[in-house]
């Protein structure tokens, strides 16, 4: 078998590899002749074998379509963790919202509350800041020539008395001025026999007793100096049953008579309570005036008083 001689000179041939089975196969068939199987052979032989390319561009078509995939899965991840960012924010965002409009409300309560007074709760007196005193009224002033009535609590006699003598008494009544009390009922007062004349001593004389008093002590103060003149004066020893008043509010009575008085009347030579005059019991010629006498006075001085 003559096989075709190839010029040294003449360049390899560039066919193509999958050509070379096909020569084989060829040359096989011209040395054994041709069978069925052997044409099969060379017909399988001739048909081209899968594209390298086609198998590449498949599976890159697979590797494309699978990225899509996980993009779109990633995507998907991603839109559900950023509907659930914007969720949290949103009910942070509301939380902040409710607890301003809560503070605006206790901001707005507190403030109707100053506004509005209310009484304090027990607890809130217990803390509260006192209250400042109320300021102090402003004193009393006992202007001169207010009358005062007092009674005395020990018995003063011309036919005892001296000269110099203390004479102890106190308030009968309160003493009001201008609808304020100025002093009370029971205050000390305190005088001076400032004269004296008695009957049984003295031939053809009236028996007189002057008492001036000096002091009066109202509650929480110290001795409030006054000017009040009394002078009580009895019949001549002519006249024993009979027996003369001689005082600020004096007014004519027979002892043991009965006679019309404007505050009351004279009943067994008791006047009036309310008149507070002193009554000169008919003793023979002495001016006597036992515990228990009101007598009535005018005041010839003004003072005052802290009062009520």
């Amino acid at each position: 078998m003559n096989y075709p001689k190839t010029s040294s000179s003449q360049p390899p041939s560039r066919a193509p590899a999958l050509l070379l089975p096909f020569s084989l196969a060829l040359l096989a068939l011209t040395a054994c002749g041709r069978s069925p199987q052997t044409e099969q052979a060379v017909e399988a032989a001739s048909q081209p074998a899968p594209a390298v390319a086609e198998t590449s561009q498949a599976e890159a078509d697979r590797a494309a379509a699978l990225a899509a995939k996980e993009k779109e899965i990633a995507d998907r991840e991603a839109a559900v963790q950023q509907r659930e960012i914007e969720q949290q924010l949103a009910q942070r965002a509301a939380e902040a919202e409710a607890e301003a409009a809560a503070a605006r409300a206790a901001r707005s309560k507190a403030t109707i509350a100053r506004k509005q007074p209310t009484s304090p709760q027990p607890s809130a007196v217990a803390t509260a800041r006192p209250a400042s005193p109320p300021p102090p009224p402003p004193p009393i002033v006992v202007p001169a020539g207010t009358q005062l009535a007092v009674e005395l609590t020990a018995a003063v006699s011309t036919k005892t008395a001296q000269v110099g003598n203390r004479v102890q008494g106190r308030l009968a009544s309160d003493l009001v001025v201008g609808g304020r009390r100025a002093a009370a009922a029971g205050s000390p007062v305190q005088g001076t026999v400032t004269q004296v004349v008695s009957g049984s001593r003295k031939v053809g004389g009236t028996p007189t007793l002057g008492i001036a008093f000096d002091s009066l002590t109202v509650s929480g103060s110290a001795p409030i100096a006054i000017d009040a003149q009394l002078l009580q004066q009895a019949a001549s020893d002519t006249a024993k049953d009979t027996a003369k008043i001689v005082g600020t509010a004096a007014a004519g009575a027979i002892i043991g008579h009965q006679v019309s008085h404007k505050n009351g009347s004279v009943v067994g030579g008791i006047l009036g309570g309310a008149a507070g005059t002193a009554v000169a019991a008919n003793t023979g010629g002495e001016v006597s005036l036992p515990a228990g006498t009101v007598v009535s006075v005018a005041l010839g001085n003004s003072f005052q008083v802290a009062g009520d």
